[in-house]
């Protein structure tokens, strides 16, 4: 019977030890590219596999033991300031998130800043690898952009879309499903005139995903008069007012907390005169109705993602990137009428209570 070849049998074809040919395999820093080069020639003309039972018996004993230095995965940002992507309530989360699951793992999560001065693509690839880490999570980026390392040394993965190039692998909330789950809630409360009140650099950020889910909403709901949404270049008192006036909406799905505070301020009552839905809400976001990101589920996603990719020694940028979502979840609040009290509305007046709005 023809035996299996092991990394034994590799080693003395190559001239070296077999923790060699297993860091060589695995694509690890310390070994040279030429001498990776070599032991991947050996390897396939042996028609060597790695045997699935042992990788999982390794990764199982790595988890089970708490070693003195746990390996570093890098998280990295280019914003302008080094803790600039602390300012999103929403990274802090996937950060928190992504922290915890690489603890569990045996990892553990180290900041790393692409526009140190006089940082380059090139000199933070050389960086990571002297330090021997070979995971990434690339959190939100500040402005659409491009990122250039030497991305076949790393197994990277992406938080949502403002990474334009290269495309890697990403998770991301499912904002399109989120807003179809969002208006099942407004429609079961009775709402149907709905606007959309957004920021343009917002939609951007997300690949255009809350605005064409709306649009799918608007249609599916058939209306006589449907709402344009109002995507705004800057958030604009006046422009919200008027438009407001205008079309009159029962409700409006929103991520800007200045739509609240002007609603109030203008005189009108949330929710008696109008409701108020968050599509894309934080953590720690109280009193107000809408859609929770499960940001820290997100984090804990792409941590899991990144070392699957490492432990299956997933190197470079992928052919086929993957997406990895999660759809939102509701949290009930004070800015929208229960489906109750639009019952009673409607029993009270004599008239539908789906069809009132």
């Amino acid at each position: 019977m023809e035996t299996r070849p092991t990394l034994r049998d590799i080693a003395v074809k190559v001239g070296c030890h077999y923790s060699t040919v297993s860091l060589a395999l695995r694509g690890h820093p310390r070994i040279s590219p030429e001498t990776r080069s070599r032991v991947q020639r050996v390897a396939e003309a042996l028609h060597y596999r790695p045997d699935a039972m042992l990788s999982a018996l390794t990764a199982y004993r790595v988890t089970r033991r708490r070693p003195v230095d746990r390996p570093v995965l890098a998280w990295l940002t280019n914003h302008a300031a080094r803790k600039g992507w602390r300012s999103s309530a929403c990274n802090v989360e996937y950060w928190h998130g992504a922290c915890a699951r690489a603890e569990e793992r045996g990892y553990r999560l180290e900041e790393f800043w692409l526009a140190e001065p006089g940082m380059t693509g090139r000199r933070m690839s050389e960086i990571l690898r002297t330090r021997g880490i070979q995971g990434l999570l690339l959190p939100p980026q500040e402005t659409l952009c491009a990122i250039e390392l030497e991305w076949a040394d790393f197994s990277a993965v992406a938080f949502g879309y403002t990474l334009v190039h290269p495309r890697l692998h990403l998770v991301s909330n499912h904002e399109y499903r989120t807003m179809g789950s969002l208006f099942a809630e407004l429609q079961r409360r009775g709402y149907r005139q709905v606007g959309l009140v957004d920021l343009r650099v917002h939609d951007e950020r997300v690949d255009h995903n809350w605005l064409a889910a709306y649009l799918i909403e608007q249609h599916r709901l058939a209306l006589e008069r449907p709402l344009p949404p109002l995507i705004l270049d800057r958030w604009d008192e006046r422009e919200f007012l008027d438009w407001m006036r205008v079309h009159r909406p029962a409700s409006i799905v929103t991520k800007l907390p200045e739509v609240l505070s002007c609603l109030r301020s203008a005189g009108y009552r949330v929710p008696a005169d109008v409701g108020v839905a968050f599509h894309s809400l934080d953590e720690g976001s109280r009193g107000v109705s809408g859609m929770r990101k499960n940001a820290r589920q997100l984090g804990v996603m792409a941590l899991d993602q990144v070392v699957d990719m490492l432990h299956r020694h997933e190197r470079g940028l992928p052919a086929l990137p993957q997406l990895f979502m999660v759809e939102g979840s509701w949290v009930e609040g004070a800015t929208l009428r229960s489906g109750r009290a639009m019952a009673a509305t409607a029993l009270e007046t004599g008239a539908p209570a789906r069809a009132t709005m």
